[in-house]
């Protein structure tokens, strides 16, 4: 007989916060290059739309009291809950493993309640049920992009964790998320990196193996046609935004994308294609062989312009 498989409480990645000051540059990035929908009528912060969601990705200024000894990373992933009981559910289970939780104040303007804890690679996750939309304010992409976004929710974030393992085990063992791929090396078995999701997207978060200091290395935003990635690409090779990697096509979720350089320093994946998964009837696989991240092309671009290495080759 085959075993059920409880879901996760969360659905998944309902939005990022981008601590910042670069406020007028993070305008113009998302909005002329990524195509969102900007309110930007608080003087505090700017919120950014993909779909009827109020906010999906937010940037406002550092909050003072970030803790510099956790390692906090400038950037928060907001998880959703499936409800308010799975959200009860969430709190009392980081609470018996102990985990530090803060109420987050003053209250998110784009969801009903939300805490937050700092994961084991140092990156601020705060939990929420009740993400606010604005239907009668409808989504206009000002340059026509239609985004993935509903029961997949945003994209995902990709971390260079300090502690993959810890972080497996933080996600797995107390959230739910499914492991889709890995990667292990050495008589040790030490975990270099890991694709989880609690969703049919095919990683919702990735986590890379990052020596003593973690960091955000991309968040993906994935979009409905090939060809608003092609003319989200020409805008950066106009200047409009640095292109960190070029165009192509990742082995395991399929997307065909590129990557744009944030004002914050970290990428943005630009995509169309994902892979989608049935949860739990995926077989956790292995990565070996040439350990390459994609099929073809995803090569660094260096300052000069000129095409390097596949991302992840040494």
């Amino acid at each position: 007989m085959g075993q059920t498989v409880e879901p996760s409480p969360i659905v998944g990645l309902g939005y990022v916060v981008v601590e910042s000051d670069a406020r007028d540059e993070w305008r113009r990035f998302a909005r002329d290059v990524l195509g969102m929908m900007v309110d930007d009528s608080s003087d505090e912060r700017l919120l950014l739309r993909m779909d009827d969601r109020v906010a999906r990705l937010v940037v406002e200024p550092p909050r003072p009291g970030r803790d510099a000894a956790t390692g906090e990373l400038g950037v928060v992933a907001g998880w959703e809950c499936r409800s308010e009981a799975a959200w009860h559910g969430v709190y009392a289970a980081l609470e018996r493993a102990a985990a530090k939780l803060e109420s987050v104040d003053p209250p998110r303007a784009w969801c009903k309640e939300s805490f937050a804890c700092v994961d084991p690679s140092g990156l601020r996750c705060e939990y929420f049920y009740g993400g606010r939309v604005d239907p009668a304010t409808p989504f206009v992409s000002p340059l026509g992009v239609s985004f993935v976004t509903q029961d997949q929710a945003l994209g995902h974030i990709t971390i260079g964790s300090r502690d993959v393992r810890g972080a497996v085990a933080f996600y797995e063992g107390l959230l739910g998320f499914e492991v889709r791929e890995t990667k292990t090396t050495g008589t040790e078995q030490k975990l270099q990196w890991a694709f989880l999701s609690p969703n049919t997207r095919e990683h919702s978060l990735a986590l890379i193996g990052a020596g003593d200091e973690s960091r955000v290395l991309h968040i993906l935003i994935e979009v409905t046609e090939l060809d608003a990635v092609g003319r989200a690409m020409d805008r950066c090779l106009d200047g409009l935004a640095p292109m960190s990697v070029s165009l192509g096509r990742h082995w395991n979720d399929q997307m065909v994308s590129f990557y744009a350089r944030t004002p914050s320093g970290f990428d943005v994946e630009y995509g169309f294609g994902g892979r989608t998964v049935e949860a739990g009837t995926w077989s956790v696989r292995e990565q070996g062989g040439s350990e390459l991240v994609s099929l073809w092309g995803h090569r660094v671009v260096g300052p000069d312009g000129r095409l390097g290495r596949q991302i992840g080759q040494h």
